[in-house]
């Protein structure tokens, strides 16, 4: 049995799916530890072919499923239901992970005493147009670690990293840590994404279907972890699909409709402030009335 399976869901993005492989060659961790393995939604590029080239040098598995529009939630839930791993990390194509990123997500999970899901922390995410064509230049697939430091001595930070500096690195005093479970770059017990149910396959649109999972991992008590070591880079490129605002608050609306919970009654706020991420609107407004906020900690709102 493997330690890791990474699951990877691609869609016309052969060079990108190589960058990213480029990157899983390059792990610390011993090969035997882990596999891959990619599920192309549908693509009709030459992704096939790029998988080819990297077999000799990762225990690689690929999987094609029709066109049917969206389905980046079913590519998950059959990487996963094939997977050998003990833990499944997700990323997305374009995604290259440190050198040492697989070694320390196993360290992890394996010295926690209850179940976690990690937050990756991806640099570059969401760059702009111009900061784009100054770091082009550094970009580098064949040496990650590198680039990792060239990004964040420009400040090419996560596009999360203001939330980390408002409300803390410790996601466990978060009121809703699972709305960072994206999975660009996430890992959990596969045991525990069986139980939660995977991803709800009826998402077909950007957005809504990772952080859904993340809400049933929340509420069956794993512990969300974020540790800048566990990283990655996010290879800047144009979006598979437009992620747009009605989107969004279409599934921000299906989700509190689910579950119904109270951190996710703020979402009808965080849209008409903006966009203001969800635990940052929670802290600004937090109704300490509420008794269920009692049970989280917040810092002063600076």
């Amino acid at each position: 049995m493997k330690k890791i399976s990474v699951v990877i869901p691609t869609y016309n993005r052969e060079d990108l799916l190589a960058y990213t492989l480029d990157s899983l060659v390059s792990q610390t961790l011993d090969k035997d530890q882990f596999e891959v393995i990619v599920v192309n939604d549908g693509g009709q590029d030459n992704t096939e072919s790029v998988i080819e080239k990297y077999k000799s040098e990762l225990d690689l598995q690929y999987f094609w499923q029709p066109d049917k529009g969206f389905r980046a939630g079913k590519a998950r839930n059959v990487g996963t239901m094939i997977a050998d791993g003990k833990y499944i990390i997700y990323i997305d194509t374009g995604v290259l992970l440190s050198s040492i990123t697989l070694e320390e997500h196993l360290k992890a999970h394996e010295k926690a005493d209850t179940p976690i899901t990690i937050v990756g922390y991806v640099y570059g995410f969401d760059v702009g147009t111009e900061e784009l064509e100054a770091l082009k230049p550094h970009l580098n697939s064949k040496d990650v670690d590198k680039t990792l430091m060239h990004l964040k001595k420009n400040g090419a930070y996560d596009i999360r990293h203001d939330q980390y500096k408002i409300m803390g690195e410790d996601l466990s005093k978060w009121p809703a840590p699972f709305d960072l479970f994206w999975t660009c770059h996430v890992s959990a017990e596969r045991d525990e994404l069986l139980k939660a149910g995977l991803f709800d396959e009826s998402f077909n649109t950007w957005g809504g279907e990772d952080v859904d999972l993340g809400i049933r991992l929340f509420l069956n008590k794993n512990k969300y972890v974020m540790n800048k070591a566990i990283c990655s880079l996010h290879w800047p490129h144009p979006k598979e699909v437009a992620d747009s605002d009605e989107h969004s608050n279409s599934a921000a609306q299906r989700i509190h409709e689910k579950y119904n919970i109270w951190q996710t009654s703020f979402y009808n706020i965080d849209h008409r402030e903006g966009g203001v991420p969800l635990n940052r609107i929670i802290k600004l407004h937090r109704p300490q009335e509420n008794p269920a906020f009692k049970a989280f900690q917040f810092m002063d709102v600076g």
